[in-house]
């Protein structure tokens, strides 16, 4: 059959602007949203499961997670809101960190020294950089420096007080109400161990504030004072990060506790404790004998290629960013990935979501029973799957829709050098 000569060129033409186009679609759509999807729909943390269990402890409430994950490995009365102390202080130096530049100056007013409680030393007319005040604040625990920041942040202790009570519920922190920025007791002045743990995990991303609460000692050049950080786990525990401390009549012996080994993230909250850091240690030693964080997908890593009917190409899916998740020890080895993929239609575009990764505990689970079969009544392991996790999977490259025209230029791209 002869094809004219003009019929080719403007078919290889309309071919060329087709090819540019899905290109073009592939660079420029939308970039995925972010990928961890906790079981529970909101923001929070993710219990797993069995997450009463624990080591034995005084503290009359309490949460360990792990800071990466925001997975809560274990966890007692940590809804019970309490008098927290200087634990308060997170939420002031995080405001202080997200407000206020490192090298500004404040002043030291009157009325800032005007407060009871642990201090700093800081005298009346006394100009200190935001980042002396910083450690001023986290490392002998002043109150003084707490309402020097707040004044210098906010114009007033009372005007940064609304910031600080906006900025938790912001965080998911909702249990948490405060009156003041240095943590004295007061009536409307309280948190739970599970706000802590998340106003924790929120500071410590700010790099200052991790080599702050860090340091065992600290001189100011401004003033002549040593600083010596209150968390007594800093010469003593190994892998620890700090964060800070708290003591008040009525809020007991207090501590939010940081730590790291083998590159996983604990955050422990202990709170009214007779013995906060013996159940620090004990919280911190459980969570890393007993659990490993496991990264199961690499950001942009190809999980699955397939055919797409009715596509020209195959689709590619890919997580966004690290999938990982917190294991127990004798959980690893019934670690089970599924691949879910939705039923897509092409086209489909780069960046589309187009399925989910699923994490399950395979049978034998030691944290689940059912009755026995033979109604002895004795517990049978449990041999359904658990679902611990799971995050969306999206295209990497855009899938057209196959057409005559289309089917024959690609066929020309592969054979053509």
């Amino acid at each position: 059959m002869f094809i004219p000569k003009r019929w080719l060129t403007a078919g290889a033409a309309a071919a060329i602007g087709l090819l540019c186009l899905s290109l073009a679609a592939g660079r420029w759509a939308p970039q995925p949203a972010a990928v961890w999807v906790p079981l529970e729909p909101g923001p929070g943390l993710r219990y797993l499961d069995g997450y009463t269990a624990g080591p034995a402890i005084r503290a009359g409430a309490a949460i360990l997670i792990e800071a990466e994950t925001g997975t809560v490995l274990f966890a007692h009365n940590e809804h019970e809101r309490r008098p927290m102390a200087s634990t308060t202080k997170i939420m002031t130096a995080l405001l202080a960190l997200e407000n206020a530049a490192l090298h500004e100056e404040a002043t030291v007013s009157a009325q800032a020294v005007r407060v009871a409680g642990s201090d700093a030393g800081l005298r009346p007319g006394q100009r200190l950089t935001v980042l002396e005040l910083l450690h001023g604040l986290l490392l002998p625990s002043g109150n003084d420096a707490a309402n020097v920041l707040a004044e210098h942040v906010a114009g007033s202790q009372d005007a940064f007080v609304n910031l600080m009570n906006a900025r938790a519920q912001e965080l998911g922190a909702s249990r948490t109400r405060f009156a003041n920025a240095h943590g004295l007791d007061a009536p409307d002045h309280y948190s739970t161990a599970y706000d802590l743990a998340l106003l924790a995990r929120a500071a410590i991303r700010y790099p200052t504030f991790s080599q702050i609460v860090g340091t065992p000692v600290f001189q100011p050049q401004s003033i002549s004072r040593t600083w010596r950080n209150t968390n007594q786990l800093l010469w003593s525990f190994e892998g620890i990060e700090g964060i800070k401390t708290g003591t008040t009549s009525g809020a007991g012996y207090c501590l939010v506790a940081a730590a790291s080994r083998s590159g996983m993230r604990l955050i422990a909250v202990v709170l009214g404790s007779p013995d906060r850091y013996g159940d620090t240690v004990r919280l911190l030693e459980y969570g890393f004998d007993r659990f490993h964080l496991l990264t199961l997908a690499s950001h942009g890593s190809m999980l699955a290629e397939v055919p797409v009917p009715g596509g020209l190409g195959r689709l590619q899916a890919v997580v966004d960013g690290d999938f990982r998740i917190v294991a127990r020890d004798e959980d690893i080895n019934r670690l089970q990935v599924r691949l879910v993929l939705g039923d897509v239609h092409p086209p489909i575009r780069a960046g589309q979501p187009v399925g989910r990764l699923e994490v399950v505990a395979g049978p034998g689970a030691p944290d689940g029973a059912t009755r026995s079969p033979s109604g002895s009544g004795e517990a049978a392991p449990d041999v359904s799957p658990r679902a611990l996790a799971h995050v969306p999977l999206f295209a990497r490259a855009h899938v057209p829709r196959w057409t005559p025209l289309g089917a024959l230029w690609r066929w020309l791209g592969e054979r053509l050098p």
